[in-house]
């Protein structure tokens, strides 16, 4: 996903998240065990903000392994990082594509709490559990399907954009196939307690 998009998409998550998926071509998860060891965060995180929230511990462009990526149907050599450099919170961000560029995947780790992200998107998501965490599947628009996970520094969220292929597509319908268990192996590798 290119640099641009990536900031354009950040632009739309200042007051959403975004993301979604095609049932005809949805990435399919592969089932991991249970027991996949977090990698570590003993590194100080690649931007730090001058508030007072805690440090954003979790790295997607760095904690999330590419098997992980791969059993999620996305192709980690397309990876795209960027950060949101404000002072008053934090957004670790990262890019792929699938294969095919027919979706693309933003993961962004923040320290804006999980009630912030409720009002923010209190017109457009319906809470749900992900593995036992708070959660909020969003549906900002017609291409777009999130989930954003509470954490305790703040909250992960993951993002779909679906990239029409057909003109008989039904965004609204298939935007959000899949999206959950996509949120759940990636929220395998959050480090322990988070």
């Amino acid at each position: 996903m290119p640099r641009r998009s990536s900031v354009a998409a950040l632009l739309a998550f200042a007051s959403i998240l975004t993301a979604c998926a095609s049932p005809a071509a949805v990435p399919e998860a592969v089932p991991e065990s249970d027991t996949v060891s977090p990698s570590s965060t003993a590194r100080v995180p690649r931007h730090v903000d001058q508030s007072d929230r805690p440090l954003v511990v979790f790295d997607p462009c760095l904690d999330i392994p590419d098997e992980a990526l791969v059993g999620a149907g996305y192709d980690p050599q397309s990876k795209d990082e960027d950060l949101v450099a404000a002072d008053y919170h934090t957004f670790l961000i990262c890019g792929f594509n699938t294969p095919q560029r027919r979706y693309g995947l933003n993961i962004y780790s923040s320290n804006i709490t999980f009630a912030e992200q409720q009002e923010k998107a209190r017109d457009y998501s319906t809470p749900i559990e992900v593995d036992g965490r708070r959660a909020l599947l969003e549906t900002p628009f017609a291409s777009n399907c999130a989930v954003s996970m509470e954490t305790n520094y703040g909250i992960l969220a993951v993002s779909r954009l679906l990239q029409p292929t057909r003109s008989d597509q039904n965004l609204e319908e298939e935007r959000c196939v899949g999206i959950e268990e996509t949120a759940s192996i990636i929220a395998r590798y959050l480090p322990e307690g988070e």
